[in-house]
C-alpha cells in the first residue's frame, strides 16, 4: 500500500547564497554563522509544514529516518573529540559526547530514548535499521570527511552543524510533528522523552555553551577559521539535503502526464 498518495512534498529548496569573505576573522565568522542559523529556521519552517498533514505510516517513516542521524552524530563526535587538543571545546563535547550515550547507562543512550519515541508511535523494531540509501552516503561520506581533515573542519561540521545547525531543523520538526492529528490523540501515551531532552532548555545550555566554547577555540587556535567555516558550509549543504531527501521519500511530488 503507498504511503504517498494524498501529500507532496515540499518543493526542493535551495539554501540561500550568502556572500562568504576572502578572508576570516572572528566577527565575519560569526556573522556567516548568524545568518546560516536564521536562514535554516525559515527553510526548516517551509518544509516542516508539511508534517501536521502527512499520512501517519508516512510520518513513522519519516520519524525513522531520522534516527540514523543521532547514531552517526555520536560515532562522529566521538571521532572529533579525539581529534581535538586538550582545552575548553575538547572537555566540553567530551561531556555531550558522554550524555549522548547515556552517561555509563546505555538505557539513557539518546539513540535508545529515541527508539523509545519511535515505538510509542507504532514503529516496529524490524523496520529501524533501513535508512534511505541516499542519506546513508551522506552521513558515511561525512564521516570519511572528518577522518581525512583536521580538527577545525570537523568542529565546524558536527561541532556547529551537529550541536547547532541540524538541532534547528529538530526543534522546528516538534513544532509541526505535535500538531499532527495522530500526536495530539495519542498524546497520553507517546513517549515524549528525547523531544524533551532536545528541544528544552538542556539543548539551548548546550547551544550557548557550544557556541562559547568554539569562540575560544578560535581565540587560540584563530589560524583554524577557514577550515571552520569550510566545515560549516559543508554541514549547511548536508543537512539541507538530508532533510529533503526524507521528505522525497515519505511524500514525493505527483508525476506529470503529459
Amino acid at each position: 500500500m503507498s504511503l504517498h498518495k494524498h501529500v507532496d512534498a515540499p518543493a526542493s529548496l535551495s539554501f540561500p547564497t550568502m556572500a562568504l569573505p576572502d578572508t576570516w576573522d572572528r566577527q565575519s565568522f560569526w556573522n556567516f554563522a548568524d545568518r546560516a542559523k536564521e536562514a535554516t529556521e525559515a527553510l526548516a519552517e517551509q518544509k516542516m509544514k508539511a508534517l501536521e498533514h502527512m499520512p501517519v505510516e508516512a510520518l513513522r517513516v519519516f520519524c525513522t529516518q531520522y534516527r540514523f542521524f543521532t547514531i552517526d552524530y555520536i560515532s562522529d563526535l566521538a571521532l572529533l573529540v579525539a581529534k581535538l587538543p586538550f582545552g575548553g571545546l575538547r572537555s566540553l563535547l567530551s561531556q555531550i559526547l558522554s550524555e549522548e550515550l547515556g552517561e555509563g547507562d546505555a538505557t539513557k543512550a539518546h539513540p535508545e530514548i529515541y527508539d523509545r519515541f519511535l515505538s510509542s508511535i507504532g514503529v516496529a523494531r524490524d523496520e529501524l535499521d533501513h535508512p534511505i540509501p541516499a542519506n546513508h552516503a551522506i552521513l558515511s561520506g561525512l564521516t570519511d570527511e572528518m577522518m581525512r581533515s583536521g580538527p577545525a573542519f570537523g568542529v565546524g561540521l558536527r561541532g556547529m552543524g551537529g550541536e547547532c545547525l541540524c538541532q534547528t531543523y529538530l526543534s522546528v520538526m516538534f513544532e509541526h510533528l505535535r500538531v499532527h492529528p495522530y500526536m495530539r490523540e495519542n498524546e497520553d501515551r507517546i513517549d515524549w522523552e528525547f523531544w524533551t531532552i532536545h528541544t528544552g532548555e538542556q539543548d539551548i545550555v548546550h547551544g550557548e555553551m557550544t557556541r562559547a566554547a568554539i569562540d575560544n577555540y578560535i581565540r587560540e587556535e584563530p589560524g583554524a577559521l577557514p577550515e571552520l567555516a569550510r566545515g560549516y558550509e559543508r554541514s549547511i549543504t548536508a543537512w539541507n539535503q538530508f532533510w529533503q531527501n526524507i521528505f522525497e521519500t515519505c511524500a514525493p511530488r505527483p508525476r506529470t502526464v503529459s
